[in-house]
């Protein structure tokens, strides 16, 4: 049917609902009381995954079909630390994030009443905690990183406004390094640290 009307255009799209990008992720960062003092959970992931092998992470991944991210965020959690929904209660959510391959994530702020965990080994090859109070106090390393893109070639730069500037182009941005023993937590794991740290400052 070449010929749309737009009564067909209505039909084509009545059925249509708010989906979520795809790739879409969630993740949970994870608070928990330590001796008195509250603290942040992190996490190594396992050295035999495909994605992200040794890297810090907080709990999280994709977002299942019909799933809503609070969910996702939730099961990835009980998932990868092997807990229970009631050893969790969330409480914020954080501004979405934008990844350089642009897929999603959505970030949310949780306590874990767990005391003991043992989290799973196809998934985590082990956790560590920093005080919160050490994350407030800290100042992180600062270092810019580039981004490039160039176009392939079956892009026809030759007929877009404008050309030059997408031909070589480098995307600049400042990334923040938190250090903490031999560890040193940055990408978007310091991305969504900082944005929690920045929202309990201005509280």
């Amino acid at each position: 049917m070449s010929d749309f009307q737009l009564s067909d255009v209505k039909r084509a799209f009545e059925s249509s609902t708010e989906r979520l990008p795809k790739n879409a992720a969630a993740v949970l960062v994870p608070l928990i009381e330590r001796d008195g003092e509250v603290h942040v959970l992190f996490q190594v992931r396992a050295k035999t995954l495909r994605s992200q092998p040794g890297e810090i992470a907080f709990p999280g991944g994709r977002i299942d079909p019909g799933e809503q991210p609070r969910e996702a965020a939730v099961r990835e959690t009980t998932e990868e630390l092997n807990l229970t929904e009631e050893n969790i209660e969330v409480i914020g959510t954080l501004e979405p994030l934008v990844t350089p391959n642009r897929s999603i994530i959505y970030p949310y702020v949780g306590i874990l009443t767990a005391t003991d965990i043992h989290p799973s080994p196809m998934e985590v090859d082990h956790i560590f905690f920093v005080s919160l109070a050490d994350l407030l106090a800290a100042e992180p390393i600062q270092g810019e990183m580039e981004w490039r893109i160039r176009p392939g070639k079956k892009v026809p730069t030759e007929r877009m406004a404008n050309r030059d500037a997408y031909l070589d182009r480098t995307y600049k941005t400042v990334e923040h390094f938190y250090e903490h023993e031999a560890y040193l937590i940055w990408g978007l794991t310091a991305k969504i640290l900082r944005q929690m740290l920045r929202t309990l400052t201005q509280y």
